[in-house]
């Protein structure tokens, strides 16, 4: 067991193999579950904390399970009584009697990245907000890693799941909803109508950024995006060749990268300066911030090519950083804030669903699914003679 404090909060926690944890914030309660008998230091029972507080031990059990029935002021006093007496609760065995977990899964493909974190903030305030936990993993991009994530947290029965999603898996979380666990994607657009969804439309959002580079003038276009086989990617691609299909003369690319990383970026502009200047791309679709920004930092410190004169570029989220590159870089915005809250708020009204279901199947009423728009901001890195967005 480790233990450690983030600001007023202190944090118990046990390992959960391979499981990356996020506190996101002071206020955050992130637990680890485990699969061991409760463990009582020094004989410390549930009725020892109860009385330590000074309540109930009903109530110290509404403190792990129903904690939004609690006042601030009681859940306060059972949570020093634990800190003080040591007493560390067995989660599974606790929620097996109570038929209850207040502990919500997270599983994103990119935690690390410079974008997610801010729909990771968001669902953890909204989730915490509702008197609940966030237990958060991270699948880097693996099939395998996201199934078994998937699979872990079903045994740990979660009262539900919001996930990122890397390969096709509407039907796994189909079944899992028919088993009683809710689930919502998050960042993709769900296909079934009994799958809550909070997206952004990946498809508007390429063509939007390719539309742009057109309308500058550019006419040898590239894509510079890792694997299309994600479906976040493939959506962007989708709408980077719907704006190309209105242009004639136009020509395309796609530059594939391992990684979405400023080191991809820098590695893809060494690549196109090494070039000769009629084989080069006038513009760069990036398939996020990060390798724009690589793009951009290479160009500018490395090279004679001007941007945007000889190379437009754009990337893609709009991150905090893209204002403040050395040329600031124009980008399609979407927000992490809108997505994350969206998430969570439709996987609260899926709990409800779920639990009016007949057991075994889904509910008859048809799942949400919010769709955000996202926006083009154009910077210096595409605004050549005094072209605006």
């Amino acid at each position: 067991m480790q233990r450690f404090t983030n600001g007023s909060t202190e944090f118990q926690t046990h390992c959960l193999t391979g499981c990356i944890v996020v506190p996101l914030s002071s206020n955050c309660a992130v637990t680890f579950l485990d699969f061991s008998e409760d463990i009582h230091v020094g004989k410390v029972t549930v009725k020892d904390v109860a009385a330590a507080a000074n309540v109930s031990p009903s109530t110290v059990s509404n403190y792990f399970n129903r904690p939004a029935r609690l006042s601030d002021d009681t859940r306060d006093r059972i949570r020093r009584a634990i800190r003080d007496l040591g007493f560390v609760p067995n989660d599974a065995a606790r929620r097996l009697r109570a038929g209850t977990n207040p502990v919500v899964g997270y599983i994103a493909f990119e935690l690390m990245s410079a974008f997610t974190p801010g729909i990771a903030n968001a669902i953890e305030r909204e989730v915490a907000a509702r008197g609940m936990h966030v237990l958060m993993a991270n699948d880097t991009e693996s099939t395998d890693r996201e199934r078994s994530y998937i699979e872990l947290f079903e045994m740990q029965r979660v009262s539900g799941l919001i996930i990122a999603p890397v390969g096709e898996i509407e039907t796994d979380l189909l079944e899992l909803k028919r088993r009683g666990t809710p689930s919502v994607l998050s960042a993709r657009l769900a296909t079934s109508d009994s799958l809550a969804s909070s997206s952004a439309d990946g498809i508007l959002g390429g063509y939007l950024a390719v539309s742009h580079l057109l309308e500058i003038g550019c006419r040898r276009v590239a894509f510079v995006t890792t694997s299309p086989e994600l479906r976040q990617m493939s959506d962007r691609l989708q709408g980077a060749l719907r704006a190309m299909d209105e242009q004639r003369g136009a020509t395309f690319e796609v530059i594939q990268v391992p990684e979405r990383s400023v080191g991809a970026g820098a590695a893809v502009a060494a690549d196109i300066a090494a070039r000769a200047e009629s084989a080069r791309p006038d513009a760069l679709f990036c398939a996020n911030d990060l390798l724009a920004i690589g793009v951009i930092q290479h160009l500018a410190v490395h090279t004679d090519i001007r941007i945007p004169s000889d190379v437009a570029v754009i990337g893609y989220d709009d991150i905090e950083f893209a204002a403040s590159t050395a040329v600031p870089l124009s980008s399609v915005r979407v927000s992490a804030e809108s997505l994350g809250v969206a998430a969570v708020e439709l996987l609260f009204e899926e709990m409800e669903l779920v639990a009016s279901a007949r057991p075994g199947e889904l509910p008859d009423t048809p799942s949400r699914h919010i769709l955000f728009e996202p926006q083009l901001v154009s910077r210096a890195s595409t605004l050549r003679g005094g072209a605006t967005g």
